[in-house]
């Protein structure tokens, strides 16, 4: 255990999830990345920020739908570093794109768990610590889609759009703390989830977007550096999606 800041990135084995983590570590963050089923890919992270970054990188399988294994990642986190938890990235989510008469109800309710459900799970247990420190700093996982729905997106949109409204009330919450809770709301970007999807799907975006073009996962480093350095920037979704969505 050590007194060193640390961050925690959830989904941080491979997309968004892993630049997050590379900023966290360029900024000199121990961190903990989090994995749900490929820890191969979630050790060559590890490897590869230790190395360009010399800090200290721990991975941990978590499912962030199941309420123990947040509680284990807890006491993972707790007794590896400590309780100098300084940001918490909320990004692990999953997709799918099925329309609402086609969509079975169980898919559904595993979209809501992962991308909501898990989002507050992790703020539950982990924003303790900020509150007792005075400090915090959390970034959760919005959407475009969670500005604006779009068809075949009736889980992720009801998920997203949910993200918002925790992040705004949790910003409320936790201000008098010294805790900023933001978003990010990103559009399309070049990660797996986004080669995932139909081509004729992605097309559509792309024609739908002013900037023409998927974003680059690195841009997300940027967004992370901003909430993590703003003293004065809370309960905000900064849309990093093109100009898809402008508000």
């Amino acid at each position: 255990m050590t007194d060193k800041k640390y961050g925690i990135v959830t989904g941080a084995s491979r997309g968004l999830g892993v630049n997050m983590a590379i900023e966290l570590a360029r900024e000199g963050f121990d961190v903990i990345i989090t994995y749900s089923s490929n820890k191969e890919k979630a050790e060559k992270v590890k490897q590869e920020l230790q190395q360009s970054f010399h800090v200290r990188v721990e991975i941990f399988e978590l499912h962030v739908e199941d309420v123990k294994s947040v509680a284990a990642c807890y006491q993972f986190a707790t007794e590896t570093f400590g309780k100098n938890l300084h940001v918490l990235i909320n990004n692990a989510g999953i997709y799918r794109n099925c329309k609402l008469v086609d969509m079975a109800p169980e898919d559904y309710d595993q979209v809501i768990d992962v991308n909501l459900k898990g989002t507050f799970y992790m703020c539950h247990y982990f924003a303790p610590l900020m509150i007792e420190q005075h400090y915090g700093r959390i970034i959760n996982l919005s959407s475009a889609v969670g500005l604006r729905g779009m068809p075949g997106c009736t889980a992720y949109a009801s998920s997203k759009f949910g993200v918002r409204g925790l992040t705004q009330a949790l910003a409320c919450e936790l201000g008098p703390h010294n805790i900023t809770v933001n978003a990010i709301a990103p559009g399309s970007h070049k990660t797996d989830m986004y080669y995932e999807c139909p081509a004729e799907v992605r097309e559509a975006r792309l024609q739908s977007t002013p900037l023409q073009r998927a974003g680059d996962v690195e841009e997300m480093e940027l967004l992370v550096r901003y909430f993590i350095a703003s003293n004065f920037t809370t309960g905000q979704v900064v849309s990093d999606n093109g100009g898809t969505t402008m508000i």
